[in-house]
């Protein structure tokens, strides 16, 4: 139900538009999982960043661009979420996507990420990631230990849910 009322809520506030996004949260049962694409690319800071680099622990990838208004309502939760996690379970990630480098940089220190942020500059990496719409933002993918999609939120994450849906999939065998 939470996902329903969620869904209606979120409609009007996801930012892709390409296609009518599916918004709302999915949990993916182990057995049907599918591995994240190889997600890879140059940081904000100008390093390089491989999510496979991060096998073993759970990642969150949050999409999101700084012209994106539900994406800056939900970035304080997500570096509530970073800042509140063990880094050696949890890796928080941005995908900057399709958004001009210094507009990116200014909302990323304005918002205080800490975390790193891949740069999409043409969206080629959210359109990999399964379960996301190719537009869709924000969207969020909670990565398992092995790089198996488990959960999949289109649309603005609900800050009462998220800490709970990493926890539950940080306590997987």
């Amino acid at each position: 139900m939470t996902a329903v009322a969620m869904a209606g809520a979120l409609a009007v506030s996801a930012c892709g538009r390409d296609q009518p996004p599916q918004v709302g949260t999915a949990t993916i049962a182990v057995a049907d999982r599918e591995a994240l694409p190889p997600v890879a690319g140059t940081t904000l800071e100008g390093t390089s960043l491989d999510l496979a680099d991060l096998r073993g622990r759970v990642v969150v990838l949050n999409s999101w661009a700084s012209w994106c208004s539900p994406c800056r309502d939900e970035i304080p939760d997500f570096v509530a979420l970073a800042d509140a996690s063990d880094p050696a379970d949890v890796a928080v990630v941005g995908l900057n996507v399709s958004d001009a480098p210094s507009a990116a940089e200014a909302f990323a220190d304005e918002l205080s990420m800490a975390y790193p942020s891949i740069v999409d500059a043409d969206g080629a990496l959210l359109r990999t990631i399964p379960g996301v719409p190719p537009s869709a933002l924000p969207s969020t993918v909670i990565i398992d230990r092995q790089g198996r999609v488990a959960v999949s939120i289109v649309g603005q994450a609900d800050p009462q849910t998220l800490p709970d849906l990493v926890a539950q999939v940080v306590a997987e065998p």
